[in-house]
């Protein structure tokens, strides 16, 4: 599938990057320190704010940057996310999201002590050309979804924990002993995965915002999108879809609540699949996983 990239939203994007430095800079220059009861980490999202806890007992302060019912595509952080992030020891970054691109390679410059982690690095990522989704674009084509997929997860969290250990050495005994217990439930999750792909007659599923690529690449699963560059598809393109789906007997479409979703509305009425809401930027990442695998048990059949 080929993608495209306009200049005017990356020109967008930077002017943003640009204005969001400038506050960062006004209340890490002009204000005094935070107090703070707990250490302070930032993170881009709910669900690797849902790992931290984990291993550490919550006992460190997450500061999110894409809050619960944002979207990372559109997010425009709150002066005290500013302050939090300028702060924080640790920022744990995907690596590809669009604001990531415009502004925390100079992060660095207001917080030269700040611990970055981009989870993405080393990874086999999923790369096409630019990916323009209408009001944002992601970096190079790169899907920036790669903790939907448990066996990338398990690649990253070690990164996780060793950042943790690093630079709070005192938590060592609780971070290494709460690895083995999160590092468990995900093999669970990933050994779970994999068998129910074995045993699926069925392998392909429909999404709207193609969220699961990692997900389908790594199981075997076949992923049909219905957003393509980052608008809804046309008349012509929809029948393709619609065709597509018949031909493979798809049963389920994922839709997410941050994107209109009438096109996959039309699609389940043609088709007669079912529509099923999932969300990936959940905080409980492994409610999150146990549900879409709940789904692919009763719809794929």
């Amino acid at each position: 599938m080929i993608y495209s990239c306009k200049t005017e939203k990356m020109t967008r994007i930077t002017f943003s990057a640009i204005a969001t430095f400038v506050v960062i800079l006004f209340f890490h220059a002009c204000q005094p320190a935070i107090d703070r009861e707990k250490p302070v980490v930032s993170v881009s999202i709910l669900p690797v704010q849902y790992f931290i806890d984990q291993l550490t007992d919550a006992s460190v302060e997450v500061n999110v940057m894409v809050p619960a019912g944002a979207s990372h595509a559109t997010y425009s952080p709150t002066p005290g996310q500013l302050r939090r992030l300028s702060d924080s020891d640790i920022y744990f970054r995907i690596g590809h999201l669009g604001y990531e691109k415009a502004f925390l390679p100079r992060l660095s410059e207001i917080n030269p002590d700040m611990h970055m982690v981009n989870l993405s690095e080393g990874l086999k990522l999923i790369v096409g050309e630019e990916i323009d989704h209408g009001d944002h674009v992601h970096e190079g084509g790169i899907d920036p979804h790669i903790w939907m997929s448990p066996a990338v997860v398990l690649s990253f969290l070690p990164e996780i924990k060793q950042a943790l250990i690093d630079v709070y050495p005192e938590m060592e005994d609780i971070v290494e002993r709460n690895y083995r217990v999160l590092v468990d439930a995900i093999e669970h999750v990933h050994v779970s995965m994999g068998d129910l792909a074995d045993e699926l007659e069925k392998k392909t599923f429909l999404i709207f915002h193609p969220a699961l690529t990692y997900l389908a690449r790594d199981y075997g699963f076949v992923q049909i999108a219905i957003e393509r560059h980052g608008k809804e598809p046309s008349p012509a393109l929809l029948r393709h879809i619609i065709n597509e789906a018949r031909l493979h007997g798809v049963s389920v479409i994922f839709i997410q609540q941050e994107f209109d979703v009438r096109s996959a509305e039309l699609v389940s009425q043609e088709t007669g699949a079912s529509l099923v809401q999932i969300n990936p930027l959940a905080y409980d990442w492994l409610a999150g996983m146990n549900h879409i695998m709940d789904v692919f048990k009763q719809n794929l059949q």
